[in-house]
């Protein structure tokens, strides 16, 4: 059996054509080692890619690219259904690829969720596509994990408006976010986690006075998760829980848990974009992405960064090549 057959495969998702995930993919993939034992290819449209490829001055080998269809022409540095038709097109061939075997993972680079909805696609983001594609009779119970080098947060609701991710918010659905915490410890390689809640409320309403979710839910989903044998500490008020998890500092926790999309994408992001790396957790195969976005106002410039999805390449490439392995 050949390379192709032996080894662990990574597709990596162009992203939306209109915005800088094919820079960055053709960049990442040109700047990776080809001593790695994980065999890379980008998939999207292959004349776009091939075009983009050309005003980079990047080479790539012709089989590095997995041809999945051309929509174009693309509406340059701007949403288009389009261009949402095109980066969906990329995701279903790749988790497609990845169902055939168990050494498949995918990385996606920035799609556009307005470019989704103009083209009639129902999902808010990759993390629900990618669930409904992993199975979609009754897709998994996934969620969005982001890691750098300083903190590790899980999120108990992504994309949702804030009205309504606090008012879905119950001791169940909590419990399944916390089960899925302690698979993430797992892939962080961490034993006996431990695992924060952060409050809903200003410094977790104060018994009350600031508001009663904590003690009609959070506290409750947290009695149960003990009785179910899973530990989680909390709720702990939001504004100092995750300046106590950051690595390098003696921290308190190992994982937070979030309980909506920004709670725990400002505190990662604050630490930067380069090395800010994006894991669905609960999938049936790896995934790993980027932690920003399309980027439309510098398309064309040659200014992309491409160290993030770098990152969540050599993230998927050690799951992908030692299981249940993370660098921090």
């Amino acid at each position: 059996m050949g390379k192709e057959e032996t080894n662990p495969h990574l597709a990596i998702t162009m992203g939306d054509p209109a915005g800088i995930g094919p820079e960055i993919c053709l960049k990442a993939l040109s700047a990776r080692s080809r001593k790695s034992s994980v065999v890379c290819k980008i998939y999207g449209d292959a004349r776009h890619l091939k075009a983009v490829a050309s005003q980079l001055g990047v080479s790539l080998h012709p089989d590095s690219i997995i041809d999945t269809g051309h929509f174009g022409p693309y509406p340059a540095q701007r949403d288009s259904s389009e261009g949402g038709l095109a980066s969906a097109a990329a995701i279903e061939a790749a988790v497609s690829y990845c169902k055939t075997g168990l050494k498949k993972g995918i990385v996606t680079a920035p799609i556009s969720k307005r470019s989704f909805k103009m083209a009639g696609l129902p999902w808010p983001g990759h993390t629900e596509f990618l669930a409904h594609l992993s199975n979609p009779n009754q897709p998994p119970q996934v969620r969005m994990a982001l890691i750098n080098k300083e903190l590790r947060v899980l999120l108990h609701s992504i994309h949702l408006p804030l009205k309504e991710a606090i008012q879905t918010l119950t001791v169940p659905g909590l419990l399944e976010t916390f089960r899925i915490a302690q698979d993430a410890a797992a892939l962080f390689c961490v034993q006996n986690p431990r695992i924060a809640l952060a409050s809903l409320n200003p410094h977790a309403s104060e018994a009350g006075q600031f508001g009663s979710e904590e003690r009609e839910i959070l506290s409750p989903a947290i009695e149960a998760a003990a009785a179910a044998g899973i530990s989680i500490l909390g709720p702990i008020s939001a504004d100092t829980v995750f300046m106590r998890a950051r690595t390098g500092h003696e921290p308190d926790f190992d994982l937070v848990i979030a309980l909506y999309h920004d709670q725990g994408l400002i505190p990662v992001k604050l630490n930067g974009l380069d090395e800010g790396v994006n894991i669905t957790v609960g999938l049936p195969f790896v995934r790993t992405s980027v932690d920003h976005g399309t980027a439309f106002d510098i398309v064309g410039q040659n200014l992309a960064n491409p160290s993030s999805l770098i990152c969540a390449i050599d993230h998927a490439c050690k799951l992908l090549s030692t299981p249940n392995r993370l660098p921090y």
